[in-house]
């Protein structure tokens, strides 16, 4: 299946070789439940929870052999127990930000699987939770931040994804942000998107980071706000991250050949190297990576949500049951 795929089959013998869990929080769409099928087939997780209404299991997905396998749990959604964990876990996370919380706002997230599946995670009950087939981003979101909230010294939850191509056997893997969530971000947010972006990199492929910072302009050759935005965001990141190689603002093509940056930018360590990738808002990372994908043979994996404690998975509602199941593998090594 992945002969061609030099990335994904280093995710999946990574994956094998040291198995971990998941939690889906959409358990009764029929693509979640393939993708939990092609997980054991793979031998790539040790155990799957699905949250369920409870008219999945048997009547929506028959009663595969597999279904009753001891690595695989269907929880329903209703289960009394479940909803009084949940309630109990959610009022003590609100407690400790002081938060009040009221009474019909806590029967209706305690009866929600996506934030069901979140206090599971906040208790190490999972390595990740996966959703987002069907619920939408801004929910995913909320729940993932009502549950196990932001990691230390983040203040902004981002959106990247993993873009992919395989030429002549080679991989070449590159992370690409904000694609999916902040739509105008700041320069002091585009730091938090720049260290997320690095630790997704890092915990996926193995790879050194080495960030650009991208613009219309290449260090002050145009004279604007919004390339001045791009310009203090290198210059904060390389203060909170001097061991990380960084330049900006750059221009793509001074980021990415090296011939080109280093005629626009002499001495820069990034041009030819970059493999973290941080546009100036939502439009620009939203439009390429779909031109990367679409017209140059990349594949995309994400949106990958970055800067939370613990990794709460977000999927495109288009998703097919392999990128689910990839999502997971993906999120349970970034959980390492």
């Amino acid at each position: 299946m992945y002969s061609d795929r030099p990335f994904l089959k280093k995710i999946l013998a990574a994956s094998c070789k040291n198995p971990g869990s998941v939690i889906f929080a959409e358990g009764n769409d029929l693509r979640v439940v393939e993708a939990a099928r092609m997980l054991l087939e793979w031998k790539a997780v040790k155990k799957i929870t699905l949250l369920t209404d409870g008219a999945s299991r048997h009547t929506r997905s028959g009663t595969s052999d597999w279904m009753n396998d001891a690595s695989v749990n269907f929880l329903e959604t209703s289960d009394a127990e479940l909803i009084r964990s949940t309630e109990k876990s959610y009022l003590v996370l609100m407690n400790e930000k002081g938060k009040p919380v009221e009474a019909s706002d806590l029967k209706r997230i305690s009866s929600s699987a996506l934030y069901q599946a979140g206090t599971m995670l906040n208790e190490n009950r999972a390595d990740c939770v996966v959703a987002g087939c069907v619920a939408t981003t801004g929910d995913v979101i909320r729940a993932a931040l009502g549950t196990v909230g932001l990691a230390p010294g983040i203040k902004v939850v981002s959106g990247s994804f993993i873009m992919d191509r395989s030429v002549e056997g080679k991989a070449e893997t590159y992370v690409f942000a904000d694609c999916g969530v902040v739509i105008d971000p700041t320069a002091q947010q585009l730091v938090d998107i720049a260290v997320g972006s690095c630790e997704t990199l890092k915990q996926i492929s193995g790879q050194d980071p080495v960030v650009a910072f991208l613009s219309f302009s290449t260090k002050g050759s145009a004279a604007h706000p919004r390339a001045a935005k791009m310009r203090e965001a290198a210059e904060l990141f390389k203060l909170r991250m001097p061991n990380i190689d960084s330049d900006g603002e750059l221009q793509f093509d001074a980021a990415f050949i090296e011939a080109i940056g280093q005629r626009k930018a002499p001495g820069n360590k990034v041009s030819g190297r970059a493999n973290c990738f941080i546009f100036p808002d939502l439009d620009s990372g939203n439009i390429a990576y779909k031109i990367t994908e679409r017209l140059a043979g990349f594949r995309a994996y994400g949106p990958i949500l970055q800067g939370l404690a613990r990794p709460y998975s977000d999927l495109s509602r288009g998703a097919a049951a392999e990128d689910i199941a990839m999502s997971a593998l993906i999120n349970i090594l970034r959980s390492r």
